[in-house]
């Protein structure tokens, strides 16, 4: 696997990382199951819970995810509202575009200028199963960070990705794609077996890591397997209810989000400094 450091993408979440000492991704997502009940019910009130969620954890994670599915669902306002909330991030954390794109000829090329040239995010999700023509249009922005969906952490990626070690066949050719260093892989901290296998093979590689949180992964496996060959900058985890309120919370929702962020940090580092003691 080619070396990843010199990427503009890269170099900019290590230093995101090094500044916050986190390690988290915060999700983005308008969703009436997540919007508490002191917010309107509509459009207006995701952007003010959007916007809360942002000023919270602003200083607290190194990166956001956006799930554009759940904008795309809310319609015009939603996608306005996509780029609305674009402009709120801070200019010092990566920027990921959640789109799982994957497609051929120019409607790749088109989906890789939305998500790269005007939402100017700094990584997105691609699904690789389409190959490599499907993969070139996002691959020549050299300066951005593309994390290949390649062991999922749903249920359904044992009817394929985990048969016959499909997984892997898809990682080794990823790698052979990867010449300007702007490859990664979305590996779910539920894949244990896989995790450590991917990890193996390609040791430099950066790791986008759901399932954490809601879906009940394994922390300690995640750092233990994802820090073993690497620095943890090639380890991105990635929350979102993990730091939301519930839906009736009466308290500072703020203060909530923020409580419950320096908490994810504190057990990140926690765990991660037990997974290094001899």
């Amino acid at each position: 696997m080619t070396a990843t450091t010199q990427n503009a993408a890269i170099r900019k979440l290590n230093a995101a990382q090094k500044r916050t000492g986190s390690l988290l991704s915060i999700g983005l997502e308008p969703s009436a199951e997540y919007l508490p009940e002191k917010f309107p019910q509509n459009i207006e009130g995701h952007a003010l819970f959007l916007a809360a969620i942002i000023r919270a954890t602003t200083g607290l994670c190194c990166a956001y995810k956006f799930n554009l599915a759940f904008f795309e669902a809310q319609g015009m306002s939603g996608m306005a509202l996509l780029y609305a909330i674009r402009e709120k991030l801070p200019d010092d954390v990566l920027i990921i575009a959640d789109a799982k794109r994957g497609d051929i000829g120019t409607t790749a090329r088109n989906y890789a200028k939305a998500l790269y040239g005007e939402l100017r995010a700094d990584a997105a999700t691609i699904n690789p199963l389409m190959g490599r023509d499907s993969a070139q249009p996002f691959l020549e922005y050299e300066d951005r960070l593309n994390y290949f969906l390649v062991a999922t952490s749903n249920p359904g990626a044992a009817d394929f990705l985990l048969v016959d070690d499909l997984y892997l066949r898809i990682a080794r050719r990823i790698g052979e794609w990867n010449s300007a260093g702007n490859c990664g892989f979305v590996v779910g901290a539920t894949r244990e077996s896989q995790f450590r296998s991917l990890r193996n093979i390609a040791p430099e590689v950066p790791f986008l890591v759901p399932g954490i949180g809601a879906q009940g992964g394994d922390l300690a496996m995640t750092l233990r397997e994802g820090a073993s060959h690497s620095e943890t900058t090639n380890l991105l985890l990635h929350v979102t209810r993990g730091v939301l309120p519930a839906r009736d919370e009466q308290g500072d929702i703020e203060q909530v989000i923020r409580s419950k962020t320096l908490t994810w940090n504190q057990r990140i580092m926690a765990t991660l400094k037990e997974t290094r003691s001899p």
